[in-house]
């Protein structure tokens, strides 16, 4: 080789070693014999060693032989072969601290080996590897917190797909993590759910503003579920749509159980039975309206007495639940007012508690007095129009036809008057339903002065009256028509200013000669008024023509 090359070769040689001088990562050259041939400054940093201290060295004089042997010699190796390749380990540095190396073996060919050599390129992420195992471990913390909350908690991007779910979440669902991730509501519930829940996704990302709400759900397996649901918007950078983050708790069953304890107080609060709720030493906690009125010593503060200051039983000195009920759970029997010391049936039921000290005892009192007086006001409710207190269709129907029964066996007559009030409508509407409804009082106050105690006069409609009267013949229920009329022609005062003249229009049928039965009688007597109103006559009696 000429002088010349050689020359070159050298200058080559300490341009390569004066690059490597200026770099801060850990380079170096390392020949087939695993010698170090060139480093960089990095390199003479991290490891504390003067460039003279380690060029022309084994690795091992370096890094010591356990390390070689380890870490080294296999990898550069696999270079010398042709093969190039990564790999990591720890390795202290010089001041004996514990990194992390990312060591990048590349095969070498030039100036500064003879023949094969490798080129090692070394970076140390020891800070990348621990803000990496920090965020794992802050990551798998928060999932553990997540899964540990026992509320519902998912995410969904800004087209509605499931990003993260909770433990709470899936077991909601009945489905693993994979089979609701990357899926929209539309595949794990019913089309109609899936449409609510959109809808409310659709308000949260475009209003930027959490909402809470109640939210029906069924699933595709029909289960209905009731979650009180709080959404709220998350926010991309550089996207104007908003995911979701939802956060719910299934109240199905604690909504059904307010509901129930709801009617519950409804029940304990309307019923006419006096009730009283004890606690399991016999102090009062509660009691209804009923009760206050029947008894006066709870009218006030109550909750400073017990059994014993309202009821007592003659055969013991004094009342004890407990004993009362003995093994039991319900009791029925007579006790006795302390204030008025008669008799009363009375029920006590215990409601069981967690704990025994937790226990409620209900006493009712069977008031038949009350039930009688319930009784009968139902009975009016279901036989009464409510506005005028006249019979209303049922009771009517139902005396027609006793009266039909009646009038067979005695071979008498009988007569069924349908009456329409004509323009009653425009009172209404002018006046409003206040004043028509006390315009109709007073209509069926002059209609009822019309007909005896044995006649019978309901109101069948808003403006529609019907009327049964026992007749000797036709006569008869004419001349009752014709009273009928006449009582309304006086002017009905609607204010303080306005009267007004309302007429009515009336049809007759009779019994038997026009029908047999109930329904053919009234709606002959209908078929009747109708003609009267359309060739405006007064009143007019049912004819087949």
């Amino acid at each position: 080789m000429s002088s010349d090359v050689k020359l070159t070769q050298n200058q080559s040689c300490e341009m390569d070693a004066s690059i490597l001088s200026y770099i801060d990562d850990l380079v170096s050259v390392v020949d087939k014999n695993y010698r170090y041939r060139a480093v960089s400054k990095g390199y003479e940093t991290f490891f504390g060693c003067e460039h003279s201290q380690i060029i022309g060295k084994h690795i091992s004089e370096v890094h010591g032989e356990a390390v070689f042997e380890a870490h080294i010699k296999a990898e550069i190796d696999r270079t010398l072969r042709g093969e190039e390749h990564t790999f990591r380990f720890w390795r202290p540095d010089s001041r004996g601290e514990l990194r992390f190396l990312d060591v990048k073996h590349t095969c070498y060919r030039g100036p500064l080996t003879e023949g094969p050599g490798v080129a090692v390129v070394v970076r140390d992420v020891t800070e990348i590897v621990r803000a990496k195992e920090a965020t794992e471990q802050k990551q798998e913390l928060l999932n553990t917190i997540i899964n540990a909350i026992p509320d519902l908690i998912f995410a969904k991007d800004h087209h509605g797909v499931y990003q993260v779910c909770n433990k709470s979440f899936e077991e909601f669902l009945g489905f693993s993590a994979e089979n609701i991730i990357g899926k929209t509501d539309y595949e794990l519930m019913s089309a109609e759910s899936a449409a609510y829940i959109n809808r409310r996704d659709k308000e949260v990302r475009q209003s930027h503003e959490a909402q809470r709400y109640d939210e029906w759900v069924k699933y595709q397996d029909g289960r209905r579920r009731l979650l009180d649901m709080y959404k709220l918007p998350l926010l991309e950078k550089d996207r104007p749509e908003a995911g979701v983050l939802g956060i719910g708790r299934n109240v199905t069953y604690e909504r059904k159980a307010e509901q129930n304890l709801l009617m519950a107080s409804l029940v304990f609060d309307t019923t006419p039975d006096p009730c009283i709720i004890f606690d399991n030493k016999g102090s009062i906690i509660s009691c209804n309206e009923a009760a206050i009125k029947r008894f006066d010593q709870l009218k006030s503060d109550y909750q400073k007495l017990d059994i014993n200051d309202l009821f007592h039983c003659p055969s013991v000195a004094r009342l004890d639940l407990n004993a009362l009920l003995g093994d039991t759970s319900s009791w029925y029997g007579e006790i006795c007012s302390s204030s008025e010391n008669n008799s009363l049936l009375a029920t006590v039921n215990l409601v069981q508690g967690q704990f025994e000290q937790l226990n409620k005892y209900v006493l009712i009192i069977r008031d038949e007095e009350t039930h009688q007086e319930i009784a009968e006001n139902l009975l009016h409710i279901a036989y009464q129009d409510s506005l005028t207190n006249l019979p209303n269709r049922r009771l009517f129907y139902s005396r027609l036809e006793s009266a039909i029964i009646r009038a067979e066996r005695q071979l008498s007559q009988l007569a069924v008057m349908y009456i329409d009030l004509n323009d009653f409508k425009p009172v209404n509407d002018q006046y409003g339903h206040a004043v028509g409804d006390k315009v109709l009082i007073e209509i069926a106050g002059r209609l009822q002065s019309c007909f005896r105690s044995t006649d019978t006069l309901a109101r069948i409609g808003g403006d529609e009256f019907v009327a049964l009267v026992d007749i000797e013949n036709p006569e008869q229920a004419k001349a009752v028509a014709e009273k009928v009329l006449k009582s309304l022609d006086p002017p009905l005062v609607l204010d303080d200013k306005d009267q007004t003249i309302i007429s009515a229009s009336i049809g007759i049928s009779l019994f038997p000669s026009d029908a047999g039965s109930a329904e053919e009688l009234l709606l002959k007597a209908d078929e009747a008024m109708y003609r009267a109103k359309r060739d405006a006559g007064r009143y007019c009696e049912f004819s087949s023509e």
